[in-house]
């Protein structure tokens, strides 16, 4: 399989643009609760609320009632998805559990949120996550530039997150717009 073409990266940073566009409703009109509270520590949304966020405003080709979002590799934002037990709302389950490798979380999960990781398996994870209805978050802005659809700064003083659009719609996953309203955008794609 051919590597991630170049792709448009989209990015915002600020915990207030986040909150605008994660708390307010899904994209059927319907409230956001997660289960993974509003935690603010010092000034920074926590990894597991953008993620809830991030997830909420995704929609999968198949109705899905609940979202298998699966961890792989180390950090912070892994060990706090792990932390809680789900992250979804009264709409959504979004349990939350670690993945032994690639090939079991491709085939096991419906969201993988990849933490620090080896460049290789990163990479390959990314590869053969084309074409499949996965939605892929990892840390870094190199994990959009390697094809990944979101990549978070966990260790940012603000919450930052960037969008790589092409990664979305080769994934057949539906983001709703409210995620990229307050977005600019940068260049990204694969070396």
């Amino acid at each position: 399989m051919a590597p991630p073409s170049r792709g448009r990266v989209v990015s915002r940073h600020a915990v207030a643009a986040l909150w605008l566009v994660f708390a307010g409703a899904t994209a059927a009109g319907e409230p956001v609760v997660p289960k993974a509270t509003a935690a603010v520590d010092s000034g920074r949304a926590s990894v597991a609320t953008v993620v809830a966020g991030i997830v909420s405003y995704t929609r999968w080709p198949a109705d899905l009632r609940s979202i298998r979002l699966c961890t792989i590799g180390q950090g912070r934002g892994v060990d706090e998805l792990l932390s809680g037990a789900d992250l979804g709302s009264a709409q959504l389950s979004v349990p939350v559990r670690a993945a032994s490798d690639i090939g079991v979380a491709l085939d096991d999960c419906d969201a993988i949120y990849v933490g620090a990781l080896a460049t290789g398996p990163a990479r390959r994870l990314l590869q053969r996550s084309v074409g499949r209805p996965v939605l892929t978050i990892g840390e870094g802005p190199e994990f959009c530039t390697d094809g990944g659809m979101f990549c978070l700064q966990p260790e940012a003083p603000t919450a930052s997150f960037a969008v790589n659009l092409d990664a979305v719609a080769r994934s057949g996953l539906k983001v709703n717009p409210r995620v990229l309203r307050f977005a600019r955008q940068t260049t990204g794609g694969t070396p």
